[in-house]
């Protein structure tokens, strides 16, 4: 989890940009070059499509949620 306070629900591209540096920073990583390379952390025997689902699912579940909340 990050340490970083995200106030705003909404960022500009370069408040964006500032907020992904300082992330990169604390995290201490950096970009990956070659797809192989991300490609070879990827268990061969996961779906990436189940997981993509799960993802789209997820954030249906969200938003359906959170527009619930709203109509209260």
């Amino acid at each position: 989890m990050s340490k970083l306070n995200i106030d705003k629900e909404d960022t500009t591209a370069e408040d964006a940009s500032v907020v992904l540096r300082s992330l990169i920073e604390e995290q201490e990583v950096s970009p990956i070059h070659e797809l192989e390379l991300l490609s070879d952390l990827w268990p061969a025997d996961d779906d990436p499509d189940l997981l993509l689902n799960f993802v789209l699912e997820e954030r249906t579940e969200r938003r359906r949620l959170h527009v619930e909340r709203e109509s209260k």
